[in-house]
C-alpha cells in the first residue's frame, strides 16, 4: 500500500501487482485501509525532521525501518530500525 503525496508523479507504479497506490486517506479510515494492509513502513527520507508516520506505524505494530535522521531517532528511538542508505 502506498498513499499518494508530493513526490508520488516522480514513482513509476506500473507493473507492480503487490503495490496498490491510495490517493489521500482520511484519518479516521487510516487504521483499516492502510495500517491495517502494511507490513513494513519505510521512511528512506534524509531531512525528515519528525517521525508522525513511524509513530503512528509503531503504534499500529507495523515495524519501520527509516535513514537515521536525528528527528527520526528522536521520535522513533529503539523501536524503529535505522539503515543508512
Amino acid at each position: 500500500v502506498a498513499v499518494r503525496g508530493a513526490y508520488g508523479e516522480q514513482v513509476d507504479y506500473d507493473g507492480h501487482d503487490n503495490v496498490e497506490v491510495l490517493a489521500q486517506v482520511p484519518g479516521e479510515e487510516m487504521a483499516e485501509r492502510v495500517y491495517g494492509r502494511t507490513r513494513v513502513l519505510l521512511l528512506p527520507s534524509s531531512y525528515e525532521s519528525g517521525g508522525r508516520a513511524g509513530c503512528e506505524a509503531l503504534a499500529s505494530g507495523i515495524p519501520v525501518v527509516a535513514h537515521p535522521t536525528p528527528g527520526l531517532c528522536e521520535s522513533l528511538g529503539e523501536a524503529g530500525v535505522f539503515v543508512d542508505r
